[in-house]
């Protein structure tokens, strides 16, 4: 054997083995990029918060049951108020929620004014599991919680144009509005008629979808209030004015708010303590209830119907949605109350306040502008602050699925991944071009040693064509080969 086939048995082995090098890179890559086992801690907070104030929040963990099965647990969480130097500001200690996962307020320190942390922190299955966001605080933020609700053109309140039977005793006002902000399908809710003194009695006649007892109502402080039932998906009534005689003084058309599989929520408030009040298909569950003012998320509890009172919150006007689980934003029910402040201008005065501190996004409101004129006596203050918050209180505050302690930890995953995939590649690559490269070599030696061999036989006959011999091009096709080989460790759907 010359010594250049003694070299080229040496490269056989190399090119024996280098499918079995690939398969074992390529197998090492896909193991690298398994997810990763750090619990699933959430957290919910908010973003923004004034100094000397409360924030709301939530924890709660992702898990699988034996079976396979989405559970939500609710591990020991402690959260912490971390400045930028990573000093501890503020911390409390979450408490289980009736419903799902853990729940509590914090207190932001007075005097703040920069950017902090929220950490969560949580010790699950003997392993540490921690979650951070950021929550900025200042003197005059204002929050831009998202508010909407994801219904139908059909399922969103809308008044048609007032219809008066006679031009000279037409009604002032004959304002409808749902106490409730919206029906739920097969639950009561209560329609507020605002008529002023311009109506003996009004009259609620369904159009579709709508089971009420249709029997006049005489108004009240300058209401009427009437029950109802919607009965589908979509809602529809006539409302009636009726004089002294009986007749029609004026009629519209509304098109009820309608919240398919929600909650009906109502609260009150007296001598302090606030009472809430819920209804649900399949009865009266506990459930999660999240406090609000000015749109700043401010409390974080759950109720029992046993004991369905909240802690004391001191004068204002607070928003409270109820919600059945941690992903039921959308059918919250909504409600809201107002304590009075004793040096403030009183309960109604308040609210129409509130209320009209949202006209550059909603509209002025004619009940509000009224009541700051001065033309409703404070005998209905509970009719007023119904009416006043039954429109907004369509529109829920969504507080979001949370932070998750995965996104750090599978971020820097993708990171290292992605460098993983390089690196794989480019060592297919490389093996792929050594591998080649000793093929090519073989190839070229092969023909040079038949012409030889044909020249030293004498033989006069012509050389063979190219492409005669069958392994020509060898070479390219396995190069080719670990080039797709190389292409495919750069996947991400499979690596």
């Amino acid at each position: 054997m010359t010594t250049q086939g003694r070299q080229f048995g040496r490269f056989a082995w190399v090119i024996r083995m280098s499918p079995f090098v690939v398969a074992i890179i390529l197998a090492t890559l896909w193991m690298a990029g398994a997810p990763s086992m750090v619990p699933d801690l959430r957290l919910s907070a908010p973003m923004v918060a004034r100094p000397g104030t409360t924030i709301g929040l939530r924890a709660w963990q992702v898990d699988q049951d034996d079976e396979g099965y989405t559970v939500i647990a609710a591990p020991a969480v402690a959260v912490e108020l971390r400045n930028a130097a990573g000093m501890v500001l503020a911390k409390t200690e979450l408490r289980q929620s009736l419903v799902q996962g853990m729940e509590g307020h914090l207190r932001v320190p007075d005097r703040l004014d920069e950017v902090v942390s929220l950490v969560a922190l949580a010790e699950i299955d003997g392993r540490s599991v921690s979650v951070e966001r950021a929550l900025y605080v200042r003197e005059s933020i204002d929050s831009r919680l998202p508010k909407g609700r994801a219904v139908n053109a059909f399922q969103v309140y809308e008044l048609g144009p007032i219809r008066a039977a006679d031009s000279r005793r037409a009604a002032r006002a004959l304002d409808p509005r749902v106490e409730e902000g919206a029906c739920v399908p097969d639950l009561r809710c209560w329609l507020s008629v605002w008529v002023g003194d311009g109506a003996a009695a009004v009259r609620v006649r369904p159009i579709t979808g709508v089971r009420v007892e249709p029997r006049a109502v005489r108004p009240s402080n300058g209401f009427a209030r009437v029950p109802l039932v919607v009965a589908g998906s979509e809602g529809r009534v006539e409302v009636e004015a009726l004089g002294e005689d009986g007749d029609i003084v004026a009629a519209r058309e509304v098109r009820l708010p309608v919240v398919p599989g929600g909650v009906v929520a109502r609260a009150s408030a007296a001598d302090g303590r606030i009472e809430v009040e819920w209804e649900q298909l399949g009865g009266r569950d506990p459930v999660l209830i999240d406090v609000f003012q000015e749109h700043r998320w401010m409390r974080a509890l759950s109720l029992s119907a046993d004991d369905p009172h909240l802690p004391a919150l001191g004068p204002g006007v607070w928003r409270v949605q109820v919600r059945a689980d941690l992903f039921s934003d959308n059918t919250a029910g909504v409600s809201y109350v107002v304590l009075a402040d004793p040096k403030g201008p009183g309960r109604a005065r308040e609210a129409a306040d509130a209320v009209l501190a949202d006209a550059d996004r909603e509209g002025l409101d004619p009940l509000a502008v009224a009541i700051i004129d001065g033309d409703f006596p404070e005998a209905g203050v509970e009719d007023l602050v119904r009416a006043l918050f039954a429109v907004p209180s369509f529109d829920v505050v969504a507080i979001g699925p949370g932070t998750s302690a995965r996104i750090g930890v599978d971020e820097t995953l993708e990171r290292e991944q992605e460098l993983r995939r390089w690196q794989a590649a480019a060592a297919i690559l490389l093996i792929g071009l050594m591998v080649s490269v000793v093929l090519l070599r073989v190839e070229l030696v092969a023909q040079a040693r038949a012409r030889q061999l044909l020249g030293d036989l004498g033989d006069e006959a012509s050389p063979p064509a190219r492409g005669a011999s069958s392994g020509r091009g060898l070479w390219a096709f396995v190069l080719l080969v670990f080039v797709l080989m190389a292409v495919l460790a750069l996947s991400k759907r499979w690596f």
